[in-house]
């Protein structure tokens, strides 16, 4: 895809959902930053979070192969904040298993200091897989024996686009009960 036709969808995003962006510059948003494999899934978190009537995205932006989204809601309304919350954990547990350039599933990797979530076509030479995906992982902890530690866990299901309950050790995190 050519560089015009990414920043077009990028155009078309702010125009569809400008009341959600406050009447902000485009660029102060972040918007001009993100990859265009992201693209269905950042419209997808603009609709759903417009949805809501009362939620405003103050910045988009892609930090470490992730989605990183800024909110707020225009009234406190604890169902709507609690809404808005999933709708953004699930849009920032999805980049990190979409590719950037493609859309399609993927993984993250590192090479130095560098984050991407690359599907195994643009996986680039040389990288390392980043795992546990943590942008994927919700955690509850408590107190055991005077520690806090993880008590239960739940991962991104990319199929089915929730979070859905799974064993700290099949996700590799180690030092849970």
């Amino acid at each position: 895809m050519a560089d015009h036709d990414a920043t077009d969808w990028r155009d078309k995003l702010w125009t569809a959902h400008a009341p959600l962006f406050e009447g902000g510059l485009p660029f102060a948003s972040g918007i001009g930053t993100l990859p265009v494999g992201w693209r269905e899934l950042v419209e997808s978190l603009c609709s759903r979070l417009a949805a809501t009537g009362r939620v405003r995205v103050l910045r988009l932006e892609n930090d470490r192969a992730a989605l990183n989204v800024a909110w707020k809601t225009t009234s406190p309304h604890g169902v709507i904040e609690a809404e808005a919350g999933e709708i953004v954990a699930r849009a920032t547990a999805r980049s990190a298993c979409t590719c950037e350039t493609c859309g399609l599933t993927a993984s993250r990797y590192r090479t130095g200091f560098w984050m991407f979530a690359a599907c195994p076509m643009h996986q680039r030479r040389g990288s390392v897989e980043i795992a546990p995906n943590w942008p994927t992982i919700r955690t509850t902890r408590a107190f055991v024996e005077g520690r806090s530690r993880i008590v239960a866990c739940e991962v991104y299901d990319r199929g089915l686009d929730r979070f859905v309950a799974a064993s700290p050790a099949v996700l590799g995190i180690k030092g849970s009960p």
